[in-house]
């Protein structure tokens, strides 16, 4: 069932980019000719802001007729858009993670390394808290790592 499903959409975008292109370039030649138009016949005082209204309203839309008659719909070109700032949103999280998880594990291993050092030192009851680095704000991270990771202000 798919299989016939596609091709069907297939020749249907097809059809339609057909008809957009065809739209567009007899929109481009109906201004071609309106502005030949309007180089040889004077415009009536009474009619003046009427068909100022239309020539701006046909001037705006040139570019995005021009974009279609060229290949480019302007629709696919938001798509596009919308695809790529979820892929930098997305991409944004990893680093994020991956800079959190990055200070997790130099936490775990500046605490195993502190409490390693007091154990080798005192050998008997601690007398007081052998970890200082308690807390993510607390790690130094290694030059190695700092280099990869992207600049945050705090």
């Amino acid at each position: 069932m798919d299989e016939e499903v596609k091709p069907n959409r297939d020749k249907a975008a097809e059809q339609k980019a057909k008809r957009g292109w065809w739209f567009s370039v007899f929109f481009m030649l109906m201004v071609m000719g309106l502005i030949l138009f309007l180089t040889y016949v004077k415009i009536v005082d009474e009619n003046r802001d009427v068909l100022v209204g239309i020539l701006g309203m046909i001037t705006g839309s040139i570019s995005s007729m021009m974009a279609i008659a060229s290949g480019r719909d302007p629709s696919e070109i938001e798509e596009i858009k919308e695809k790529l700032s979820a892929a930098n949103a997305d991409r944004a999280a990893l680093i994020a993670r991956l800079r959190d998880s990055q200070i997790q594990l130099q936490l775990l291993r500046d605490q195993n390394n502190e409490l390693q050092m007091a154990i080798i030192e005192k050998l008997s009851i601690f007398k007081s808290s052998p970890i200082k680095t308690r807390s993510p704000d607390q790690v130094v991270l290694s030059p190695e790592v700092e280099e990869w990771l992207p600049r945050v202000d705090k």
